[in-house]
């Protein structure tokens, strides 16, 4: 158990005061250009030079960026460069699936930390958050006693509608229909959010993927089940419950295709001689010459299309993303055998409507930590 003395620490109140949209703006535009000068600030937010100075003045009294040295843009006055300070705050995301848990640390620019995989025998509830809290107390030595100020959680299964209630598969049965956000608060003293591991993935993707260039996007998250995450106008839509993206169900019941998941892979690699334990095993050691990739990439290829081609049509939205625990290049093969509904339609006046782009995931290693620990930073600080 965190110490009361550490927990109280971690909450002070010019952390978890709540930015200005000003400031908001401003903090993502630094963190994507990485340094900027107050100039290209007013040119790039359309802020009047007096609104860029006061929110970089505020913003740097509260530690969040550096202001360093004055640069020359052309004709007038030198112009100071901005830069985010990394270590000013830290989030923690945690992913729990049936058969692998692991945790990250986010520091305020987004770039991970430490990691750690916190699986343990039976994923009992207790003690994967048992790892977490020391992962926590061992890797959180290199920021400030209250800078680490939210955990993320992406866990796999489906909201109740009970508040952080969810239903999981049967190996996750101790985490089952309990409030996961009140319990992971109580054990490790952070603010909790919980969200499933697709949606979680989506936003990962949206502060330091696609979601650099795409601001509405369907992230297909492809693991141990099948599931999806979306981005609409730079938002995740969790709908009514939560449960937004579940998709793994209509492909088989309704659309009479076949579920694409890493199991499946598991299941054609064996037909060929390759044993895999599980899918962090097939992860760890996957090889695109695999016998059985193709062929199992070719048997997919229906359901990946259709999944395209649906958000394409539904969602009208600018990328359809292959992520998850896909090895990169095997999400890129994905990518590129989907067919899309307009490929096979004919072009009214020989014009199309603008075409969605089929991609592999750009944050492409422990993807639903990374998203649930980007939740809370991304909620808190960036646009």
């Amino acid at each position: 158990m965190i110490k009361d003395s550490i927990r109280d620490k971690r909450f002070r109140p010019v952390r978890l005061a709540t930015v200005t949209e000003r400031e908001r703006l401003v903090l993502s535009l630094i963190r994507r250009e990485g340094a900027v000068s107050r100039s290209d600030l007013i040119r790039l937010t359309g802020l009047s030079g007096t609104a860029v100075f006061r929110a970089t003045e505020d913003l740097a009294a509260r530690g969040l960026i550096d202001l360093g040295e004055s640069v020359a843009h052309g004709p007038g006055k030198p112009s100071t460069m901005v830069r985010l300070r990394a270590g000013a705050l830290g989030t923690v995301g945690l992913s729990v699936m049936t058969d692998f848990a692991e945790a990250v640390l986010l520091d305020f620019s987004g770039e991970v930390r430490a990691t750690r995989d916190v699986t343990v025998e039976g994923m009992e509830c207790e003690a994967v958050l048992e790892q977490l809290a020391r992962f926590i107390a061992e890797e959180g030595h290199g920021f400030e006693p209250d800078a680490i100020f939210g955990l993320g959680i992406a866990f796999a299964g489906f909201f109740t509608g009970d508040g952080a209630k969810m239903n999981p598969a049967a190996p996750l049965d101790s985490w089952a229909l309990k409030d996961i956000q009140a319990i992971a608060e109580a054990r490790i003293g952070l603010d909790v959010v919980v969200e499933n591991i697709a949606s979680a993935a989506a936003v990962g993707e949206r502060l330091l993927g696609v979601g650099r260039w795409a601001e509405s996007f369907a992230y297909i998250n492809v693991a141990h089940g099948l599931g999806a995450g979306l981005i609409l106008n730079g938002e995740l839509h969790r709908g009514r419950f939560g449960n937004a993206g579940e998709i793994a169900g209509m492909l088989d019941k309704f659309a009479g295709l076949p579920v694409p998941n890493l199991e499946s892979l598991r299941a054609a690699l064996a037909r060929e001689g390759i044993e895999t334990r599980d899918v962090s095993d097939l992860v760890q050691r996957y090889r695109d010459d695999w016998p059985g990739i193709s062929s199992w990439v070719a048997w997919a290829e229906p359901s990946f299309s259709f999944l395209a081609s649906m958000f394409r049509q539904v969602l009208d939205c600018e990328a359809v993303v292959l992520g998850g625990r896909l090895p990169p290049t095997l999400a890129q093969r994905i990518a590129q055998s989907i067919r899309w509904a307009e490929d096979i339609m004919p072009h009214r006046r020989n014009a199309g409507p603008p075409m969605s782009r089929a991609v592999a995931a750009e944050v492409t290693s422990r993807s639903a930590a990374v998203g649930a620990a980007a939740i809370p930073l991304r909620a808190g600080y960036y646009a």
